[in-house]
């Protein structure tokens, strides 16, 4: 005689799936990798130890600005509901200029301008907060960090007399010693379009701030920290 024990014991499961149906079909499970481009305006905060005239800081920043840049990369990101997030492996392009004008006034006599481009490698690891508009738009709410491993700096000179160029060359100072691993801020604003089930385009604008110099602490140097305004746009491939 069958036991009266033996079917509870499959409707038990059965009920449990019935019950927790409605929660899984409305949670969004998510993973995708990324190529993605994100040209930015680039700036720069300088500061400087204990051994700098703040005379000498204020001069210096006020014939510098920053310059444009660029980074490009791949990502791999995850997304449970509405908590997400993004990592991978990114190259960084940005620096800052300055020009020194002569006394005589702009385009008159002697002047040095200096260009500084840096170049990183970029590891972030960001939060992501997402909220569904339709089933294909998205948007979200990106905060995090990012480790920069420096690759490279090249400081250029260009001279210049009453308006035109003289001369121009790669200056290496052996006295910077460049801070080999730099940590940053990273937050962004992203809206995100599914183009199909297996693809997804999105756009970000994002603000990404250095948290140290670009230089290891020396007393008797200035020392800057670049920061980032821009436009990340990438290119997903939905994987799950």
């Amino acid at each position: 005689m069958p036991s009266i024990s033996s079917p509870l014991r499959y409707l038990f499961p059965f009920l449990l799936l019935l019950l927790t149906a409605p929660v899984l079909e409305a949670q969004t499970i998510e993973k995708a990798f990324g190529l993605e481009l994100a040209p930015h305006a680039g700036g720069r905060r300088i500061s400087a130890g204990s051994g700098v005239p703040f005379q000498r800081i204020e001069a210096q920043d006020s014939i510098e600005s920053g310059v444009g840049g660029f980074s490009a990369g791949l990502i791999f990101e995850s997304r449970v509901d509405k908590i997400g997030f993004t990592t991978g492996i990114r190259y960084l392009r940005t620096g800052y200029s300055s020009m020194l004008e002569s006394q005589e006034g702009p385009g008159l006599g002697a002047a040095l301008k200096e260009e500084v481009t840096a170049q990183y490698l970029s590891i972030p690891l960001e939060l992501n907060f997402h909220q569904d508009i339709t089933p294909k738009d998205r948007v979200s709410f990106t905060l995090g960090l990012g480790g920069h491993v420096h690759l490279k700096t090249v400081r250029r000179q260009t001279t210049f007399f009453d308006g035109e160029q003289t001369g121009t060359g790669i200056i290496d100072d052996a006295t910077l010693a460049y801070r080999p691993l730099v940590l940053s801020l990273n937050t962004a604003l992203g809206f995100d379009r599914k183009l199909g089930e297996d693809w997804a385009i999105k756009v970000q604008p994002y603000f990404r701030f250095f948290l140290q110099g670009n230089l290891q602490t020396n007393f008797d140097q200035l020392n800057r920290n670049y920061y980032q305004t821009g436009v990340r746009v990438t290119v997903k491939r939905i994987i799950f």
